[in-house]
């Protein structure tokens, strides 16, 4: 009977261990009404959650795109006459329409509002 509860103590340790991994690497989840512009291309922001640090200014996209994951989407836009106002570096409001495409970056169709 020992042996037996040496044996599954463990075990049930690891199972509880292993299961709430997950939830301190992300609590809250993106709600993707806002971010920051980190590339831009054919009509379309890549936005990601947080703003890039000074020193992301010489990283690529695909660096870029590593430290944010999984919190990146691009955007077609809907209101294709802002794209020239949009800049680099800005933090703009998302209205998506539609779907979110679930890839890595996601994907959607939105209204488009640079923040102040």
């Amino acid at each position: 009977m020992k042996r037996w509860s040496l044996l599954v103590v463990p075990c049930l340790f690891l199972f509880i261990v292993g299961c709430s991994g997950n939830e301190s690497i992300n609590p809250e989840k993106w709600d993707r009404s806002s971010g920051y512009v980190i590339a831009k291309e054919d009509q379309k922001i890549l936005v990601v959650r947080h703003k890039p640090e000074l020193e992301t200014g010489n990283m690529s996209v695909s660096e870029l795109l590593k430290q944010n994951q999984p919190d990146a989407i691009w955007i077609t836009l809907k209101n294709p006459e802002v794209y020239d106002t949009i800049a680099i570096g800005d933090n703009v409001e998302l209205g998506i329409e539609g779907v979110i495409k679930n890839s890595y970056p996601a994907q959607a169709n939105a209204t488009v509002k640079v923040k102040n």
